[in-house]
Parts: C-alpha cells; structure tokens; sequence
C-alpha cells in the first residue's frame, strides 16, 4: 500500500492521538508578557503554522506571523513567543531562524520528532513537543502538527478549549462520511487530470487552498495555482486573456465555507460565467461541519484525498519527491 494512501486514511486516528498528546503537555505560561507570535516552518511542516493563523484570525488578542525563511522579523524581542516547527528537526531554514530567536531571548518552543532542532531545545532547556517518529513526509504529519500548536495556545490561555470539542466531533463526522469522501475526491480528481488547477476562495481560506496547492504537487506531481477573492478581482482576473491556448487547459476550482465574507460569495458568482466561458465548469469544493475547523479538516482531508488519486489518474508514485531529496543533497556538500 502506498505511504501516502495509509497516512491520509489515518487522519482521523492522527487527530485523536495528537489530542491526547496535546492534553499531556504540561507547559508554564510564559512569565514575561507576551505580546506577539511567531512560527516558524517551511512545507508539510510550515503549512500547519498558516492554517492555525488564519484559524485564530479575529480570535486571538496579539498578531501571529508565520515565517518562512532563514530570518526572523526584527519586531522579535522576549516579549515573543517563538515556536520552531519542523517535523525531522533537521529544517536548516527553521534551525537558523530558531538560533536567530534565541539571541533575541524570545520565548521559544521548539516542535518535531527528533532531530538537531529537539537536541537544541534539550541542551538550552527549551519547552518541546515531540512528535511520534517514523515518517518520511511531513505533508503526512499535519494533524500532529495543527493540534500541537493550537494546543501551545490554548496552554498560554491565548485561545479556548472549544478546538478540543470540534476536533472530536470531525473525528467522528470524517469516519461516518468516509466513503462519500472518498468518492467526491475520485470524481474531482478526474475533471482534474491533464488541467491546471486554479484555486479561488474567500482570503480566510486561502491557508487551506495552499495546503491543497502543496498536496496537489508533492502527491499528484502537478502544478497548481492558489489565488483570493476580493484580491484576484483587482488584477489577476484582467489576466484571463493570453495566452488564450492555455485557457482551455486551466479547471478553475472554488473552495467555500460557510466563514465566507457575503460579499466575496456575490463576487464569486458573478465571476463564475467568466471562467466558465474561458475555460472549463467549475469545480465546486464546500466545507462541511459545525465550525470553521472542523469544515478545514473537511477540506484537508477530501483534498488530500483528490491529490492521491490524482497521483493514480497520473500514472505516478504519491509517496517519492525527488527534486526535494535532490536538492538537499546538493545543498548539504555546500556546508
């Protein structure tokens, strides 16, 4: 059986284990006050970071900003807290902005596996999560990741425990729904198969159409393009011109939520007979549940599930990402 195949049929298992671990932690509100977030991490490890930020958007006293890069923001002092995330804790790039953090004397918590990044937090007395070992793909990983952080915030009595309940009740909305999933996911995944996907969604959504884009090319090996509504009617929408024998090949795909902003919902619409001419029907994907994280693991786990079928509509192994492991290696003789 395919890795990847295995992982995404246990997401729901992932957010059980990965709340028990959550409710394990015995983690000491900072003493200094904290006025501002910053996560770190890059991919499968990274993504989680944006979707718990635009989770807690509008819910959260202080701002989060994720970061993606080998530097930190020059607001980071130790009235930050800084969490490290990188489920090999090998990532070089969250490994320097981590030791970056350090001489700023943040208040840093270090998440992952293993690696140099757990071996920091032990030798300078950090605060760590560690996440059970063993997989190759951080991508596979997210359920660990999302409910380590959200459960970093609600030890630091920055958010409420309500994520606890509505992760619990998706578990059980996710296992009823399974083979409806599954199928959904198989029928998208062929409208799919030889188009460029095009995501439009609210700007609330646009972490989770991001984590479909990533899933879209790690798993299927296919490009894919993520845009936001109310921004891509300012510009991107005067692009839908040239080069006109592209157009047919692009399959615009319009993510929902019942969070979306009234008004983004009016565009979309009126958007949709303008897409349609240019080029295919649109695919429409909505978020079921009760809350707006329980409709984002909806949505995680139905796309996931599209970009592994996709990955057989292509022809190809889901779990290998060769330019990836390439890539490091070159990168690992330049040290």
């Amino acid at each position: 059986m395919s890795t990847t195949k295995k992982y995404i049929e246990g997401f729901t298992r992932q957010l059980a284990e990965a709340l028990r671990l959550g409710e394990s932690l015995d983690l000491v509100r900072p003493g200094s006050d904290i006025r501002n977030i910053v996560i770190a991490g890059m991919g499968g490890s990274g993504i989680g970071a944006n979707l718990v930020e635009s989770l807690t958007f509008g819910r959260i006293p202080i701002p989060i900003t994720v970061c993606k890069s080998y530097s930190i923001p020059q607001f980071v002092s130790p009235h930050t807290l800084f969490i490290a995330c990188s489920y090999s804790g090998n990532t070089e790039e969250t490994i320097a902005a981590l030791n970056k953090a350090m001489l700023k004397r943040s208040h840093v918590i270090a998440i992952a596996s293993g690696g140099k990044l757990l071996e920091i937090a032990k030798e300078y007395n950090l605060f760590y999560i560690q996440l059970p070992a063993g997989s190759d793909s951080p991508r596979a990983m997210l359920a660990y990741n999302m409910i380590a952080l959200l459960s970093v915030l609600y030890h630091t009595n920055l958010i409420g425990a309500a994520f606890i309940k509505e992760t619990e009740n998706a578990i059980q909305f996710l296992d009823r729904g399974e083979k409806g999933i599954q199928s959904e996911a198989e029928l998208i995944a062929k409208k799919l198969k030889g188009k460029l996907p095009v995501i439009y969604c609210d700007s609330r959504l646009h972490a989770m159409a991001l984590r479909f884009q990533q899933q879209l090319n790690e798993n299927a090996k296919q490009l894919a393009h993520v845009n936001t509504f109310p921004e891509m009617n300012h510009n991107e929408i005067v692009g839908w011109r040239f080069p006109e024998n592209i157009l047919p090949l692009l399959q615009v795909v319009y993510m929902y939520s019942d969070h979306d902003h009234e008004r983004v919902e009016k565009r979309m619409e009126i958007c949709r007979e303008f897409f349609e001419r240019k080029s295919n029907p649109i695919i429409d994907i909505i978020g079921e549940g009760a809350s707006l994280l329980e409709q984002y693991y909806y949505l995680i786990h139905l796309t996931d599930w599209v970009s592994y079928y996709l990955a057989k509509e292509n022809g190809i192994d889901p779990d290998p990402v060769e330019p990836i492991v390439q890539l490091k290696e070159e990168l690992e003789k330049t040290k």
